[in-house]
């Protein structure tokens, strides 16, 4: 497991970048749930995290494409591929990513 960020940081539908094992990931709240995301719009190839969230969706500031943090899915534009998330544990106020499983 690797620190992430603490709970206290995140309010809801706010979220932080950080950069792990040479990744770009955005961690953050929405919906009462936290979420990881590689900050990266499959579709623009740039960083989504200049975009918004509102609800449990991330919109990229570049093509208007909109994502569900928690599904990665595009919600936007059908057929067009999700961000990449990851999975992650909350504890004892700390947010933890796992190690991806295949």
């Amino acid at each position: 497991m690797k620190l992430l960020a603490s709970t206290a940081e995140l309010s809801e539908g706010g979220f932080k970048t950080k950069t792990l094992d040479g990744l770009e990931i955005i961690v953050g709240k929405a919906d009462g749930r936290y979420f990881a995301i590689q900050d990266l719009c499959p579709h623009a190839y740039v960083n989504i995290s200049y975009g918004h969230i509102e609800g449990c969706a991330i919109t990229c500031p570049w093509h208007g494409f909109t994502y569900d943090v928690h599904s990665g899915e595009c919600v936007s534009w059908a057929g067009t591929d999700g961000l990449n998330r990851f999975p992650i544990e909350v504890k004892d106020g700390d947010i933890y990513m796992l190690e991806k499983q295949d």
